[in-house]
């Protein structure tokens, strides 16, 4: 019976020669690796890939996906508008969808969403721009539900623009990383408001 073999480099790039248990167990502890999840995020590799290649299809439909995010939003939760003085005077959900400033905002949203799962391997950052966030958006006295509120509409958005692309894997990946990233812009939100009640 012949065995297995196969190639790897040590760490002075010297080529060597390992058998098939080696490979069946380097196998095996890549498959674990991509099962653990950070300590920080909670995600496993995997459910970063499956992010990050969903991601990559809205990236180029930013604007689009953007419009069509907050349209539904403001479909679902009509009092959500009203927090947005650039577009509280606008009725008409075609018109909305049409308008510059519906389309600015909607960019700079997706943007920021690219941010985040661009740093989605290095979860000192991807905090820290939640946290950011969270500080902002209180200043802006936006109510905590409306993150909450987003997320629904949010997936919701993914699985109408991007179809068989967003698989259930990727949705469910979504979902954990979103709640995630809740908690951090709300507690961010918190100790904002808490500083300045003091």
């Amino acid at each position: 019976m012949e065995i297995q073999r196969g190639v790897e480099r040590n760490s002075n790039g010297d080529i060597l020669i390992i058998d098939g248990a080696s490979l069946a167990d380097k196998s095996r502890q890549h498959l674990c690796d991509n099962d653990v999840p950070d300590e920080a995020t909670g995600l496993t590799k995997e459910q970063k890939d499956q992010i990050k290649k969903s991601w990559d299809v809205v990236c180029t439909i930013k604007t689009k996906f953007g419009v069509e995010l907050f349209a539904k939003f403001f479909e679902r939760h009509p009092a959500a508008q009203q927090h947005f003085a650039q577009l509280k005077d606008m009725t008409d959900l075609e018109v909305l969808k049409k308008s510059s400033k519906m389309r600015a905002h909607g960019y700079r949203v997706v943007s920021a969403f690219c941010s985040l799962v661009e740093n989605l391997d290095t979860p000192d950052i991807f905090i820290e721009l939640l946290t950011n966030t969270g500080y902002s958006h209180s200043l802006r006295t936006v109510p905590h539900h409306f993150f909450e509120d987003l997320g629904p509409v949010f997936l919701d958005v993914m699985t109408e623009q991007l179809g068989d692309k967003f698989t259930p894997k990727a949705k469910e990946a979504w979902g954990l990383a979103y709640t995630f990233m809740c908690k951090v812009i709300l507690g961010a939100m918190d100790e904002c408001e808490g500083q300045g009640a003091k």
